[in-house]
């Protein structure tokens, strides 16, 4: 390898390290000038800025998806977004649940979990219905761990979803016009 790619390589490294510790320090160098837009970009491609506080008192809580599916048949299943098929899908899947919490528009909290609630019947064709759950799992401080309090899954949402002409279909044999 010549010297002047093993000078370029340890200066991008070096310069790598500089972001890792700016974020790891939580120092924001602003957004003008196309050197800090640069860096910040970097960082946020990378990962780089992310601060590493993984035990720190800003670790927010975990909100997590379940379904459960009833069968025609009487058969409950249960089923979830995320598929296994690789790490990557799966963050993202997490990522899109943990939107869920961010929104305050109930109209549209409510329209991402019949979102998701379609894509599970769609993968059980034959299923009345599916009960979509969302629990928070709730992480105390250090103080309050120190002070008894314990972890635990906390239920933050839940709502059942049935297939359209089958909610017809039944308001129909009751004799009831939709």
């Amino acid at each position: 390898m010549g010297r002047r790619r093993a000078i370029l390589l340890l200066a991008a490294a070096a310069a790598h390290l500089v972001v890792v510790c700016l974020g790891a320090l939580h120092v924001h160098i602003g957004d003008e000038g196309w050197a800090r837009r640069a860096v910040k970009v970097y960082g946020l491609l990378s990962g780089a800025d992310s601060g590493y506080s993984f035990f720190a008192p800003g670790v927010g809580t975990t909100l997590s998806a379940s379904f459960q599916v009833n069968g025609a048949d009487g058969e409950i299943a249960a089923d979830a977004l995320e598929t296994g098929v690789s790490r990557e899908a799966d963050i993202r899947v997490r990522n899109i649940i943990g939107m869920f919490s961010l929104e305050q528009d109930e109209r549209v909290r409510r329209s991402l979990v019949a979102s998701w609630a379609g894509k599970v019947l769609a993968r059980h064709p034959g299923a009345d219905g599916v009960v979509v759950q969302l629990d928070t799992f709730e992480l105390p401080s250090m103080a309050e761990y120190r002070e008894g309090k314990t972890t635990g899954w906390t239920l933050n949402y839940r709502a059942k979803f049935v297939h359209h002409a089958k909610l017809l279909r039944a308001q129909q044999s009751n004799g009831r016009a939709p």
